[in-house]
């Protein structure tokens, strides 16, 4: 199943410790950070740390294995994440449908998050 944008989900593969999307609820995407114009939401202080971060990104090197630089999208927030577009969901996968418990488990996430 191919994701494009905000139709991809994640799925980890707690197993062989991998991440992928496929098609889903947006929970999965390229890790890209948008430019914008000065305004009373997107101030001078934002828009530094804009450029920062689009610096940061692009000096990571590319993964050699094809994954992309993703975002993972959780209730308790993002994960940057290389991750292999377009992979079928494998049976036992932890997916943005499960419980905050167990996506936390299946990222290892450090608390607290």
């Amino acid at each position: 199943m191919s994701c494009t944008g905000k139709q991809c989900g994640f799925n980890i593969n707690t197993t062989r410790q991998e991440a992928g999307c496929s098609a889903g609820s947006g929970s999965c995407f390229e890790a890209k950070i948008l430019s914008a114009a000065e305004t009373k939401f997107h101030d001078q202080t934002l828009m530094s740390a804009t450029a920062d971060i689009q610096r940061i990104l692009s000096e990571i090197t590319p993964d050699p294995n094809g994954r992309k630089l993703s975002f993972i999208n959780t209730n308790m927030g993002l994960l940057l994440a290389w991750v292999e577009h377009g992979r079928p969901v494998p049976p036992g996968a932890v997916t943005d449908r499960h419980t905050d418990t167990a996506i936390a488990a299946a990222l290892k996430l450090r608390s607290p998050y």
